[in-house]
């Protein structure tokens, strides 16, 4: 490294947004954005809870695409074609957590 470089913390991660369709079962992700909100189905998820900057623990990908989520304690089956418009980021556990 030269002078003139900056060190990047070692602690700085860019995890990129995904579907929650492509979300692996065990894992825990942040809604970041949800798209065809006009849908019935993303209508009763909202009234459900699910919104932006919600956190979500992924139970297990179903047959078929759909996945299996918990929300505060609720679990709720969304879909395969809503699990690919709802946009979320993986939640890192602090090692003090395990």
């Amino acid at each position: 490294m030269t002078g003139t470089e900056k060190a990047r913390p070692a602690a700085a991660v860019t995890v990129r947004a995904m579907p929650l369709a492509d979300v692996q079962g065990g894992e825990r992700v942040r809604v970041v954005a949800l798209r065809g909100q006009g849908s019935r189905e993303m209508r009763e998820l909202a009234a459900a809870g699910l919104s932006v900057n919600r956190c979500l623990d992924v139970a297990n990908r179903q047959a078929g695409g759909g996945i299996l989520v918990s929300l505060e304690g609720r679990r709720l089956a969304i879909g395969a074609e809503i699990a690919r418009a709802i946009w979320v980021r993986l939640v890192e556990t602090p090692a003090s957590m395990l």
